[in-house]
């Protein structure tokens, strides 16, 4: 292959992946591209490398450092590898590191070269060896008492996507400083080493072991534990129909429901089985809403169902859509809807189970999330905290509350993510979907719906009105500049529509500001990395912009809130909240001017 045309230290980064690479699958696609002599895309595929985001590595599978590929995957395994020897040492030997992966292309080919890394250095290793849901791993991480944990999966990303998520030995997502400090190690070992591409060789090493059977019956005893007793769940006219979006989630999701003694779903059969093309959803998101869930319906209006519930493709995230009796359409909950939801039905469900609240009982969700689970808490009398946006942050304080003598609950994330329980200490879609189907049958006993649920928890514990969205930017400076612009030297906006809201306060986590504080330092960390900023206006909405760490997006979110106690007009709040919204995307984002991308659904 000719790079004599590339400058001297962009050529050395591509012979050196040439050199190192000992698979064919993007050799093809990088002589094409250096016969194109296409000097920028070589750039943006080898100047630099993938560096651990919100759910670790994630990038489209292509030739080059700055993708997912085989070289990549074993550079990064390797990393971790010698990171976790660094820190656990000859123990990481016999407790070993726990592997699954998704139904995507490479996934199980990635997973093996990571096990083929591992098992090189006489490490045991747990690797389910079939396509498994990212709850899973985090959950068999703690089963086990492994040293770590990786789940091979790009989640609801595009087919030619996939990613490298990192657990660390509590069952969470790797944050600082063990993210860095892979990344310090992966730069120090980038060359292969000896037989690491053999990965048939790892089926006859006795320290490879698949626990998938073990692993599920422990999984689904924790699952059940959850549950209230006494409730007859089969006695229900409750058919639930379900999707797992070409995913890996219809046969764990099965067997939850047969383990939990529910009636079976009826599956999507045009989505029911793993599918790396997604030939029906091109974008495999169940929160995009009915866009994504329009053969769910078809398939629930055909068996005379009325609840949907849907998995994204590696099951960790759970949507939901209920037809309410005498209703003419379908209601597709929102994440924050859903949070409310489930954040009421785990206590209601766990003073069932135990008779009352435990005194140091918590709730988390993360600080774009909806105010609603605060509200819950406050009224029932737990506790609650706001963290960061991300389960690894979610996960890990849980973990440190635990450790305190807490009992952790639940946690949500308005992205349509849910921990119940402490079992998995990341999102999960499998047992939020057990914990909904068990709601909507006990309100069915109570003659309610889900629906109904949620008018019951905002009269009950105020109204929290939001609106989420989010802009495509496929150009990072224009991301920066957007940002830039509204941070300005510290002179952030004071207003919009010409004065007529005011902003009260801003905290912006991205250059560590809150002008709340004394000393005007955020409680919360403070990430260089991604862009964040939220405005609080005076008459009480909360607007908060960012930007996605694994995706090319500007996301929005914003929320209005009332008091309880209050007599609230909803349609006048509804109004003030649209205009307020529309507002902040024209004066702030300016769309038009920057060539943004609305998300369409």
């Amino acid at each position: 292959m000719d790079t004599s045309f590339l400058p001297e230290q962009l050529e050395l980064l591509v012979k050196n992946w040439i050199c190192w690479n000992k698979s064919q699958q993007y050799a093809i696609e990088l002589e094409r591209i250096l016969m194109a002599k296409d000097v920028n895309k070589i750039r943006d595929m080898f100047d630099g490398r993938l560096s651990f985001g919100t759910a670790g590595l994630r990038s489209a599978m292509a030739p080059g450092f700055k993708r997912i590929n085989e070289l990549v995957v074993i550079q990064s395994a390797q990393g971790l590898l010698y990171y976790m020897i660094s820190v656990f040492g000859e123990a990481l030997k016999s407790a070993g590191i726990f592997l699954g992966y998704d139904g995507r292309y490479n996934s199980k080919r990635f997973a093996e070269l990571s096990a083929s890394v591992f098992l090189r250095h006489s490490v045991k290793v747990y690797l389910i060896r079939t396509v498994c849901p990212t709850p899973f791993v985090a959950f068999g991480v703690k089963e086990y008492k492994c040293c770590g944990g990786v789940m091979v999966t790009a989640s609801h990303n595009p087919k030619e996507d996939n990613g490298y998520k990192v657990y660390w030995n509590n069952g969470t997502q790797v944050i600082t400083p063990h993210d860095k400090n892979i990344q310090n190690y992966i730069l120090e070992h980038l060359e292969p080493e000896e037989g690491v591409w053999d990965v048939e060789k790892i089926y006859s090493n006795p320290l490879l072991v698949d626990p998938l059977d073990d692993l599920q019956k422990k999984y689904y005893s924790c699952v059940n534990e959850m549950l209230i007793p006494g409730l007859d769940k089969k006695s229900t006219n409750i058919i639930f129909t379900y999707t797992p979006m070409h995913g890996v989630g219809y046969s764990y999701i099965r067997n939850a429901f047969e383990k939990a003694n529910f009636n079976p779903v009826v599956a999507v059969e045009q989505q029911k089985h793993p599918d790396p093309d997604f030939p029906t959803v091109p974008f495999p998101n169940p929160e995009e809403g009915k866009s994504a869930l329009k053969l769910a319906i078809e398939t629930a209006e055909n068996n005379g169902s009325r609840i949907i519930l849907a998995n994204d493709p590696d099951a960790d995230r759970l949507a939901v859509a209920e037809h309410p009796i005498g209703s003419e359409g379908w209601k597709v909950f929102t994440g924050n809807e859903l949070g409310a939801l489930l954040g009421w039905w785990m206590i209601d469900s766990y003073k069932k189970i135990h008779g009352q609240a435990h005194p140091k009982l918590v709730m988390l969700s993360s600080t774009v999330s909806s105010a609603v689970l605060k509200s819950i808490a406050k009224v029932e009398g737990v506790l609650f905290e706001e963290t960061l946006t991300g389960f690894k942050w979610m996960g890990n304080r849980a973990h440190q509350l635990a450790a305190e003598g807490y009992e952790v609950l639940y946690a949500f994330e308005e992205s349509i993510g849910y921990m119940c329980g402490t079992a998995v200490l990341d999102k999960d879609g499998i047992s939020a979907a057990i914990k909904i189907a068990e709601m909507a049958i006990y309100l069915e006993k109570e003659n309610s719906t889900l629906s109904s649920a949620l008018e019951t928890i905002y009269n009950r514990y105020g109204w929290h009105l939001s609106v989420n969205s989010y802009f495509i930017c496929n150009d990072s400076l224009t991301i920066k500049n957007i940002f830039e612009s509204l941070r300005h030297d510290y002179n952030y906006p004071k207003s919009i529509m010409n004065g007529r809201y005011s902003i009260k306060s801003v905290r912006d986590l991205t250059v560590g500001y809150d002008s709340e504080t004394d000393d005007h330092k955020p409680l919360l960390p403070v990430s260089k990395s991604t862009q964040m900023i939220t405005f609080n206006f005076d008459n009480g909405l909360k607007a908060t912009l960012r930007t996605s760490g694994t995706e090319p997006k500007i996301k929005y979110y914003a929320e209005l809130c009332t008091d309880p106690k209050d007599c609230v007009d909803i349609d006048k709040l509804k109004t003030i909240l649209k205009e307020m919204v529309e507002a902040i995307i024209e004066e702030f984002l300016k769309p038009q001017k920057n060539s943004l991308i609305y998300r369409s659904t």
